[in-house]
């Protein structure tokens, strides 16, 4: 990637991060038990920066410095130091994440978490250019997908029953990296062609990940009042159909925010 596709790259997460927070002033707003001045001091603070408006928005952060970091270790650092800073980068992150499991508070891991940008971005670079050769076929990616499933929750299941480990929500189990590249093989082995669901991926599938918290907090206000907030299946699912629909309805009737969400047609 030259220095103008690393820009354009950086300009469009910038603005996927900007709208993507304004999305959450509602909600921020009634957080901060209708206070414009903590609202205000939350929205524009040195966190909502790097990491949005919003817990999840994290993510769009840590690509933009992973883009640009990616760039500086293409110009400054050999391949081989890059691909151990980024081995590194996830091992901490592992480790960190599992510390936290038992009940601590580490801030180193969120650090690398930030970092890890930067570790996926070089990381695919390199299994896109055919510096890391691990293409699986269709059928053993199908294995390793489900192995990792497997090995996820045999993680948190020793952690939980052998080491005293805490049901704290696990962000980043070890096995998650290979699952998510054994789907990327197996979509890049499949032939199946374009459906109405691959389409909502394409059209959506950045749009959900931005808005799902925005539509899961009123949901569950929704369903509190019936009573019927403990079924988690349900919020996942209502979330999901929420959001899917409030994306096709931006697209048909305000594209204007719809492409400023998705970083469309911004130079």
């Amino acid at each position: 990637m030259d220095a103008e596709s690393i820009l354009r790259r950086v300009t469009k997460l910038i603005a996927v991060l900007f709208y993507g927070s304004i999305i959450y002033i509602p909600i921020l707003y009634m957080q901060s038990r209708d206070s414009i001045v903590i609202l205000i001091d939350k929205f524009i603070s040195l966190n909502t920066l790097h990491n949005g408006a919003f817990g999840h928005l994290w993510f769009i952060g840590s690509l933009i410095s992973g883009i640009i970091l990616f760039w500086y270790a293409r110009q400054n650092l050999s391949h081989k130091v890059s691909l151990t800073i980024s081995i590194t980068i996830v091992i901490m992150c592992w480790m960190g994440d599992v510390v936290k499991s038992f009940g601590y508070e580490l801030w180193f891991f969120f650090t690398f978490r930030y970092l890890l940008g930067f570790a996926l971005v070089y990381i695919g670079w390199c299994v896109g250019t055919g510096k890391l050769k691990f293409i699986l076929a269709y059928k053993p990616a199908w294995l390793v997908f489900f192995l990792c499933i497997f090995l996820m929750g045999f993680e948190y299941y020793i952690l939980l029953t052998k080491f005293g480990a805490t049901h704290s929500e696990r962000q980043f189990p070890l096995a998650c990296i290979p699952a998510a590249f054994a789907l990327i093989c197996i979509c890049k082995n499949s032939s199946m062609k374009s459906n109405i669901i691959s389409g909502w991926g394409v059209n959506y599938s950045l749009g959900i990940y931005i808005i799902h918290l925005f539509s899961l907090y009123f949901i569950s206000l929704f369903l509190d009042l019936y009573r019927l907030n403990k079924y988690s299946s349900l919020r996942l699912v209502a979330t999901f159909a929420v959001s899917l629909i409030i994306l096709m309805a931006m697209k048909k009737c305000t594209p204007y925010a719809y492409n400023k969400l998705n970083g469309i047609l911004v130079k």
